[in-house]
Formats: C-alpha cells, sequence, structure tokens
C-alpha cells in the first residue's frame, strides 16, 4: 500500500517534491521521485513496504530497457501466478514484487494486464519514448486514484493533495457537486473543480494531449442462477476461503478489525484456520452513556469472545476521543466532504495497530452492499407492498401524524419512532426514489429546498439522483433488492465505505484489506435471485448458511449493529460549543451554501430533543470546516 502522483506536462521537480512529500502517511517506509526536465513531467511514490521489503522493489520502478516506469498503490494477490505466465514467455524478474508483475505484464499484454489481475490497485505506468500515460483503478475502486486534466496537463495522485500541490492546479470548490442530498461525493466528482476520481474499473491513458477513460469491468446483475442453497453455499464457501486466503499474502505481521458482526467475524475464524502464527484482532467499544444516546448495542463482547475462541491477540479500544482534535485533521485526511463519523473510529482501531508494528487489516467492509445487510434493503421491499396497496392520501396522513411525535429526548434516541417516520416516507416513494432517500442522511426533496440557500442546483439534477434513476431504469425486469445492492455495490460503497476506510487507515500508515469483495465474490452474488440475499426475512442468507461451519449461532443471527460512533452524544457534548460558534446564522450567512435559518432551527430543535437532526448538523459542520481547511486557509 502506497501514495502515488505524477505530473505530465507542468509542474516542476519542487513542486513534485511536495506533492510527494505530502502523502508521506500512505508511504513512511521509503520515498522516489523521477524529473524529466525537457518533458516537464514526473512520478513520485511513498512505500509502505508490505511484499518485497528490499530496496529493489522500491519506486518509481523501471523496466529493464528504461524506457518504462511504473507507480503503483496497492496489492495484486494473485501476481505469483501471473509471474509465472510472464516468466514462461520469457520475462525476467529482478524482484519479488507485484509491482514488477504488473510492469512486466504491460509490456506483454499491455492495456488487458488488468484483467489479469486480482486485488486492489492504482497505479500509472509511463513511456518515455512516446510521452503517453496509461493509469488504471481497480474493479470495486478499493484504492482512490483521483486526476486532473487541462489541455496538454495531466496530474495523476493517490490523493487530492497532491494534486493541489502542482501550481497550474488551483483549488476552488465545486458548488454543483457540493449541492447533493447525500453526505459525500458521487464519482467522478470530489467537491472540487476540475479535480475528478477515475471510476472503479477504469483504465485511463492520456496521448498526444487527449484524455481518454474506459471500463474493463462492470457488475452485470442478472438474477440467472439455478443453484441449490447447498451448491449456492458451497461455491460461496470456496470462493471466501480463496479471498481469504489470497489477502492474507504478506511480508509482514497483519491483523483483523473485528467489530464483532458476521462480517468481520467470519473472515477471522477463515483466518485463523490458515495462520499458523497468532494473529492480532482490533476492537472498539463505547461508553454506555454514548450507546444509549445513539442508539447502538455492544457489539465489543462478541468480539471478545471470537477473538478468545480463535486465539488471537486481542486489543479492545475504549472510544474517548478528544473530538474537536480529531475533526479537522480527519477532514484533512479525507479531503472530500465526507461525513461520516466512522472515519474516526477507522482512524483510532489503525493507529492502535500500527502501534503494535501491525501494517495490514483485513475487515468485513462491503459485504452489506454486495450480500444484502442493510436494514433499508429489506423496509425497501415492505414499503413497496404498502405504496401497490395504501391510498397516497392516507400514507400523507400517517405521516403528518408520524412527525407530530419527537425522535429523540435530550439522553436517548428513539430509534423505533425514527424508522417508523422513514418506513412511512420510503413508502409514498416509487421504486428508484424508494432507495434514493433510503440511505442515511439523505435530504428528501423538501428538506432539500430547505437546507441549501440556492435554488440553482435543483436536487433532481443531482449526479447522485440523476445516477440512481440511470441505474434502476437500466435493470428493467429485475427486482427492487438487486437493483439496490447493485447501485449501492457502484455508488456508496466506492464513493463512501470504501473511500473513508482507505483514507482513514493509510492516515495510520495501515493497509486495509476487504476479502468480501474480491471480484470473483461480486459477480458470484449478482448472478444470484434475490432470495440468496433475504430468504424468509433474513437477510445476507447465504454468506449466514456458510457462516454456520465457522462461528456460533448468536453472532451470525444476532440483530445488525452498524459500525457507527456515538454522534449524538458529540454532537450534544463535546461538539456543542464548535457549532455554536462554526454553524451559526453569521458564519452560514457568509458561506452562503445553506441557508442559515434553517441551520439554525436544525440546531435548535436537536438541543431542545425535539427532533434527532444529528448526522444533519455533522454533515453541515464538516462542510464548514472543509471550505476552512481546503480554501479559506490557502486564500489566507
Amino acid at each position: 500500500m502506497c501514495g502515488i502522483v505524477g505530473f505530465v506536462g507542468c509542474g516542476s521537480r519542487e513542486s513534485l517534491q511536495k506533492a510527494t512529500d505530502v502523502i508521506v502517511h500512505r508511504g513512511p517506509d521509503a520515498e522516489g521521485v523521477v524529473w524529466f526536465d525537457k518533458a516537464r513531467t514526473g512520478f513520485g511514490h511513498r512505500r509502505l513496504s508490505i511484499i518485497d521489503l528490499s530496496e529493489e522493489a522500491n519506486q518509481p520502478m523501471w523496466d529493464e530497457t528504461r524506457r518504462w516506469l511504473i507507480v503503483y498503490n496497492g496489492e495484486v494477490y494473485n501476481f505469483a501466478e501471473i509471474r509465472e505466465d510472464l516468466a514462461a514467455k520469457g520475462q525476467t524478474f529482478y524482484t519479488q514484487s507485484d509491482t514488477e508483475v504488473i510492469l512486466q505484464g504491460y509490456l506483454v499484454w499491455g492495456e488487458s494486464v488488468v484483467e489479469r489481475l486480482n486485488g486492489m490497485f492504482a497505479f500509472a505506468i509511463y513511456d518515455t519514448h512516446s510521452g503517453e500515460v496509461f493509469a488504471a483503478r481497480d474493479r470495486l475502486g478499493i484504492k482512490p486514484l483521483y486526476y486532473y486534466h487541462a489541455s496538454d496537463q495531466l496530474v495523476v495522485a493517490s490523493e487530492i493533495k497532491s494534486i493541489l500541490a502542482c501550481p497550474e492546479v488551483k483549488a476552488s470548490p465545486d458548488y454543483r457537486a457540493l449541492h447533493t442530498p447525500l453526505h459525500f461525493q458521487t464519482g467522478p466528482e470530489t467537491g472540487f473543480e476540475n479535480i475528478s476520481k477515475v471510476p472503479p474499473g477504469y483504465k485511463l491513458r492520456f496521448s498526444n494531449k487527449q484524455l481518454s477513460l474506459t471500463p474493463y469491468w462492470e457488475i452485470q446483475p442478472e438474477e440467472t442462477s439455478t443453484l441449490s442453497v447447498e451448491a449456492a453455499c458451497e461455491e460461496l464457501e470456496a470462493l471466501l476461503l480463496s479471498a481469504t486466503e489470497y489477502q492474507m499474502i504478506a511480508d509482514v505481521p497483519i491483523g483483523v478489525l473485528l467489530s464483532g458482526g458476521l462480517d468481520s467475524s467470519l473472515i477471522a475464524a477463515m483466518m485463523a484456520q490458515r495462520s499458523n502464527t497468532p494473529l492480532h484482532s482490533f476492537t472498539i467499544k463505547f461508553g454506555e452513556k454514548d450507546l444509549k444516546q445513539q442508539g447502538i448495542a455492544n457489539d465489543s463482547f462478541y468480539a471478545r469472545k471470537l477473538a478468545e475462541q480463535c486465539g488471537f491477540d486481542h486489543l479492545e479500544l475504549e472510544i474517548d476521543p478528544s473530538i474537536i482534535d480529531l475533526l479537522p485533521r480527519i477532514i484533512r485526511h479525507l479531503e472530500e466532504p465526507l461525513a461520516d463519523p466512522a472515519a474516526i473510529n477507522t482512524l483510532l482501531i489503525s493507529e492502535a495497530a500500527r502501534e503494535r508494528d501491525i501494517k495490514v487489516l483485513l475487515s468485513g467492509m462491503g459485504a452489506d452492499e454486495v450480500f444484502g445487510g442493510y436494514r433499508a434493503y429489506k423496509a425497501g421491499i415492505l414499503a413497496g407492498s404498502i405504496h401497490r396497496w395504501v391510498p397516497g392520501f392516507a400514507l400523507a396522513g400517517m405521516q403528518g401524524l408520524a412527525n407530530l411525535l419527537p425522535s429523540a429526548t435530550e439522553n436517548r434516541d428513539l430509534k423505533h419512532i425514527r424508522w417508523m417516520k422513514r418506513f412511512i416516507e420510503l413508502s409514498r416513494e416509487d421504486v428508484c426514489h424508494r432507495h434514493i432517500i433510503s440511505k442515511d442522511a439523505s435530504l428528501s426533496p423538501g428538506r432539500y429546498q430547505n437546507y441549501f440557500a440556492s435554488s440553482d442546483y435543483p436536487r433532481n439534477q443531482s449526479r447522485y439522483v440523476l445516477l440512481e434513476e440511470e441505474n434502476f431504469a437500466s435493470m428493467h425486469g429485475l427486482e427492487f433488492l438487486t437493483k439496490a445492492c447493485y447501485s449501492d455495490s457502484t455508488i456508496y460503497m466506492p464513493d463512501h465505505n470504501l473511500n473513508y476506510s482507505d483514507k482513514s487507515m493509510m492516515a495510520a500508515s495501515v493497509e486495509g484489506r476487504p476479502p468480501l469483495i474480491d471480484h470473483r465474490l461480486v459477480e458470484f452474488m449478482f448472478r444470484m435471485p434475490p432470495d440468496k440475499r433475504i430468504h424468509g426475512g433474513v437477510q445476507k442468507f447465504l454468506l449466514k448458511k456458510v457462516a454456520e461451519k465457522y462461528l456460533p449461532h448468536e453472532i451470525i443471527y444476532r440483530p445488525k449493529a452498524p459500525f457507527a460512533a456515538p454522534l449524538r452524544g458529540w454532537i450534544k457534548g463535546d461538539l456543542h460549543e464548535m457549532i455554536m460558534d462554526v454553524l451559526s446564522e453569521q458564519a452560514m450567512k457568509d458561506r452562503g451554501l445553506f441557508d442559515p435559518a434553517y441551520v439554525s432551527r436544525l440546531i435548535a430543535e436537536n438541543t431542545a430533543g425535539k427532533a434527532d437532526h444529528s448526522q444533519l448538523i455533522f454533515r453541515t459542520l464538516v462542510t464548514e470546516l472543509w471550505f476552512r481547511e481546503f480554501f479559506d486557509r490557502q486564500a489566507a
């Protein structure tokens, strides 16, 4: 796991060095910069050594002829098999690294090399003769890859901060992208004008001043499989074991981010079967007051029990962070305006792992999207039935009555009332928009209109809404559950979950690996009919059937507990003074993005316990601090 940056036709050696230095957290073990004065082009790399720890595996890495060089971030788990194929074709290797395998593979197979790679990756290859750049991002978007393109200039990088270090790139907010119903940016948008994300499963070529982006892999939802439950479980188990074994490949100690839920517990149990040495596991817990206010269960008991069963060296980290200090720091690392406090949990766990010299953590990330685990899926199916049979005027009346009920008190989250309100709202929407507003913190049309100060960017023209409508329309004939899982696997997972996971873990110089979204598993599940995801009311049905061979019943079938943070307690406690200052009516008026009176109303109702607006208040706070970090400070 590393950090990469490339300047083509712009910048200087000094600015490239700065762009490389600013991502030192992504690779504190080694550094390399190559600059070509005549072409005004160069590439930088920061290395976190995981496979082949020798200096020969440092980057940028050249081929034998010194015509091509590569900068690469990630892990290719099947590199040993690919290396054997290439050696049989006469290719010579000088390292034991997967970096060299990608470069040699490109020399033999060209761009199609990406189709042979199993792993997570973002890389750029430069041809010093032609000046062409070829870059690619992994299929699911586990590794980030950003780019800036203007005329004959191109900048590619693992992080936006590296792009902003190029003198030709000016930091400017993208107001159209910021007007979104969600609390994160939908790719290729980033919140920065003229800085975009390479989509997952895409390759990039820059040649003769022309930039092209083309897909090399896409999820193909079908619902065509006729496998029995037994046969499907057998195939799924084999894929899970293969993915876990692959992702345990490393020349350094590895561990597991163990939440105590189904997904990470299953990975942990499979890891324990395949390890000859004790593994490290890490979990996070909250105080009883925070748990009560947030309305979440204590997962740490289950994590501790499984760790004892597997013989792990287990660390239980109790959260009592200095949130006022951590929040600006995590905003700088996330770069995009992404408002999820789970990023803070991930950072703290990763720091604890790094303090114990653990550079690699496997996790259960991505299982909800692929296997059908979110509560909103089940609610959306039921809401569809209500939508068909209950008249619209009756649902409108029910929603009006429900809105009179409080969603929280001063010290407790009334989650069942909150869920009821959201369910009635879902029941009033068609199949696509039912999924849109089911997302946590997603703004309904009314709230969207009230929240933003300007009406120049309507909700129905936002990137997210347009992409959702396009996705749902293109999957004609498929069930709601398949459509929802596809949409979340291609939008929510890469742009939100994988985004914050990578940035938070790499902030502590730790590599995160998610075996449950090995692309073979994803392809397998998107051939399955809906009843393999939700069967008899049981979510993640197929995954749970496999897990019965590895885990106690109480872990598999206990109620779902999200990887959340005590946000409601923070909003009313440690962050309250910051909120009153940073989100004052005058500050909101000066910024001009959000409606000042509406934001003040949100804060007042939340403080009084009349409603739970904690997520929207947190989003507003994060966005304002993001402006101050990336634009106000630069201007000053």
